[in-house]
């Protein structure tokens, strides 16, 4: 019970101190020095704001000088939100008053046990980071829609299949090409919870796809398990996301999206794109701009033609959509209804303030590099009321009430 009492003590110390650097930091470079030790004020007002309040709420009116000053395509007033934001997230904590379901029944997978089991492992592997001199805040979730295909019995309505966690990291994390401390501390502990659970993966986890800086740094790396079973066609891993470019989830899957929804909006020869693109990977580009997708419903509301396609698609992904015909009839229903284009000139309203066809738009230019916080404040608090919705519950650690 000490040991567990001194994890949340710890990271509640290192969450506040991010915090208080990052905005001291966005007011160094973006604010005139008549706002020097405002972030100091903002610090004091969050660590003794009242138990289980909105962190937000209490620094508004702190801050409402801000909304004049620019910051990326937006106001610096957003980019303190956003750091609040990330911070009220790193002071909740998975509870569960009674013991969960099963994670996995039948091959389908409990997404409340699932997230739960994730958080509690990461707050683990960060402590243990820290008594290594890592100071680090690690933020951990499912990749893409995996968490949103889920029956009224809160089990994935699809047999498992893939499954990723993502993890953002402060960039300081330390990262190598064959894992690092990361991985050498959080892996194991992974694997002894499956197998608990009734999944028994051996260690032979290859690291893939590592992601660098132009300047060489490296940024990004995937652990990757491939069932015996596993084919190009019928893709079944587990795999571990990490991240040191991008601090939290929804920035890592907005990346991802961005330039999915990119490359779809500016195919104009729908053709060519059939008789180029290996059925499989149509297959998989549908899924995951279904999937993705649904991260951004805090920004895009759906049409009821839209949402009628997606509801239809969903079920066909039990099987049916192996169907070449199938397949291909939903690619055609999702361009004429200009779906993609809708979602594309949404999210550079959003992001960026550009109306349709204003200017001309690239995400992968603009957006990628520095997630604008216009963009990802919606996107985070719809997550939040998702993960509330089914069941995992933020609970503020208790002692951050005492400073």
């Amino acid at each position: 019970m000490e040991s567990e009492a001194y994890e949340i003590t710890s990271r509640t110390q290192r969450a506040f101190r991010h915090f208080h650097n990052a905005v001291e930091k966005l007011f160094h470079l973006a604010a005139p020095d008549s706002f020097r030790g405002l972030a100091d004020t903002l610090l004091s007002c969050v660590t003794s704001a009242p138990h289980g309040s909105d962190y937000w709420e209490q620094l508004r009116g702190q801050c409402d000088s801000l909304c004049l000053i620019p910051y990326r395509y937006g106001t610096l007033i957003e980019a303190v939100e956003w750091e609040t934001l990330k911070l009220q997230t790193r002071l909740a904590f998975s509870s569960t008053r009674h013991k969960p379901p099963p994670l996995f029944c039948q091959r389908h997978v409990h997404i409340t046990t699932l997230i739960q089991m994730w958080q509690r492992l990461s707050l683990q592997t960060e402590e243990v980071l820290a008594q290594q001199g890592y100071d680090t805040l690690l933020d951990v979730g499912p990749w893409g829609g995996f968490n949103f295909v889920v029956r009224d019995d809160g089990y994935t309505r699809m047999p498992f299949a893939r499954l990723t966690l993502a993890v953002g990291s402060l960039p300081n994390t330390p990262l190598e090409e064959d894992g690092g401390p990361f991985f050498e501390d959080f892996l194991p502990r992974y694997l002894t919870a499956l197998e608990s659970a009734g999944v028994t993966i051996p260690n032979d986890f290859k690291y893939q796809y590592p992601k660098r800086h132009p300047s060489g740094r490296l940024e990004e790396l995937s652990c990757t398990y491939h069932f015996p079973h596993h084919t190009y066609d019928r893709r079944t891993f587990v795999k571990i996301r990490f991240s040191r470019a991008y601090e939290t989830v929804e920035e890592i899957t907005l990346h991802d999206l961005l330039g999915l929804l990119e490359r779809l909006h500016f195919t104009t020869d729908w053709d060519s794109y059939r008789e180029q693109t290996q059925d499989v990977d149509i297959r998989f580009d549908l899924q995951d701009f279904i999937s993705l997708s649904h991260i951004i419903e805090g920004v895009y509301h759906r049409t009821p033609t839209e949402e009628a396609l997606l509801l239809e698609i969903k079920e066909a992904f039990r099987g049916a959509i192996k169907e070449r015909k199938l397949l291909y009839r939903y690619i055609e229903d999702i361009r004429k209804s200009k779906w993609v284009e809708h979602l594309y000139w949404e999210v550079a309203q959003k992001a960026l303030g550009v109306r349709k066809f204003q200017r001309p738009v690239s995400f992968t230019r603009e957006i990628c590099s520095k997630m604008p916080p216009r963009l990802l404040i919606p996107v985070r608090r719809h997550l939040q009321s998702y993960h509330q919705a089914i069941g995992v519950n933020p609970q503020i650690f208790p002692e951050h009430d005492q400073g």
